[in-house]
């Protein structure tokens, strides 16, 4: 005769096999869920904890908040902490990045955040990643418009843009940057097709191997 721990672990695990599924279920795209926003790196990066256990990297979708070193950077990262820190929110997953991010929609319970983040000039509308994101669109022209936050400076720099002279920034006159860039690090073929339209002329990193002047075809988005 079984002790009665046993019997009561067994009577567990049959009852409820599914809620111990999902607790070790990885995130993938299309997937929507719940859960307690415990960290914030920076405007438009998150941890979540899921309210079915485990916590997960959030990359906001069709957003792209300044860099930490850029001006408007801090003021991105403080505006996201009292937007969704310590918050539950509601999570919808688009995709899976390459750094095993999940690049997701973030809403709570005053709205999508992405919306307020971009109403308030604190961050872009990434048009390469979200097209269609009309109101996103909407919302920046606004922004700009009125002024707001980086849009009050005269030529604010595209988060995107510092980032890739960050990656040069180690190279000399006539030299190749250090950070080699292959197909592994960009999403979608659009990216690395200004990538490589900005390195000009020339093809330091490779991206374009039968010379056709279109960069790494093969990924999602090509041509």
């Amino acid at each position: 005769m079984r002790s009665l721990p046993a019997l009561f672990a067994a009577l567990l695990l049959f009852a409820a096999p599914n809620s111990f599924a999902q607790q070790g279920a990885p995130v993938g795209p299309g997937q929507t869920f719940t859960g307690k926003v415990v960290e914030v790196t920076d405007g438009d990066t998150y941890d979540v904890r899921r309210s079915i256990g485990g916590t997960v990297t959030i990359r906001l979708r069709g957003v792209d908040a300044p860099e930490s070193t850029q001006s408007y950077g801090t003021a991105a990262t403080r505006a996201a902490r009292q937007y969704v820190g310590e918050k539950s929110v509601r999570v919808a997953v688009e995709e899976i990045g390459r750094y095993g991010r999940a690049v997701a929609s973030v809403e709570v319970q005053s709205g999508d955040l992405g919306t307020m983040l971009i109403r308030d000039g604190l961050a872009w509308h990434y048009q390469q990643y979200a097209p269609n994101a009309t109101e996103y669109a909407r919302l920046q022209r606004q922004a700009r418009n009125a002024g707001r936050g980086l849009w009050s400076q005269p030529n604010p720099v595209p988060p995107w843009t510092w980032r890739d002279r960050q990656s040069d920034s180690s190279s000399g006159p006539g030299e190749t940057s250090t950070q080699d860039r292959d197909c592994s690090d960009f999403d979608t073929q659009p990216e690395a097709q200004r990538f490589y339209e900005a390195k000009k002329p020339g093809d330091p990193h490779g991206l374009d191997g039968n010379n056709d002047g279109q960069a790494r075809e093969s990924l999602p988005g090509g041509p």
